[in-house]
């Protein structure tokens, strides 16, 4: 085998090392929708009048990764109670100052 294959082969398997595993929480989870910073609904069951209000940190059988999503829900959270706080964030960045 080529040096330069060997190379190859050696960081995909760092990269494969690096990503982070999922949490299995309703914050990480496609079917939820946030209400507010510490709570919201999940919805894997379509055309509900109530769904059901779980927390954040709380799990279940039916959960589907959300993928980039999580990252924005948590940004969201940050933004939430930085204002709370008193803080300013600016809208257009997301920097908390």
């Amino acid at each position: 085998m080529p040096v330069a294959w060997k190379f190859i082969r050696a960081q995909s398997k760092k990269k494969e090392k690096m990503r982070p595993v999922p949490k299995k929480i309703c914050l990480d989870c496609r079917n939820f929708s946030l209400q507010d910073t510490s709570s919201g609904v999940c919805k894997v069951v379509k055309g509900l009048a109530d769904y059901p209000v779980k927390a954040t940190g709380d799990s279940c059988d039916q959960w589907r990764d959300c993928g980039q999503q999580y990252f924005i829900r948590i940004g969201w959270i940050k933004g939430e109670l930085a204002r709370e706080q008193g803080l300013q964030v600016t809208a257009g960045t997301g920097i908390i100052t």
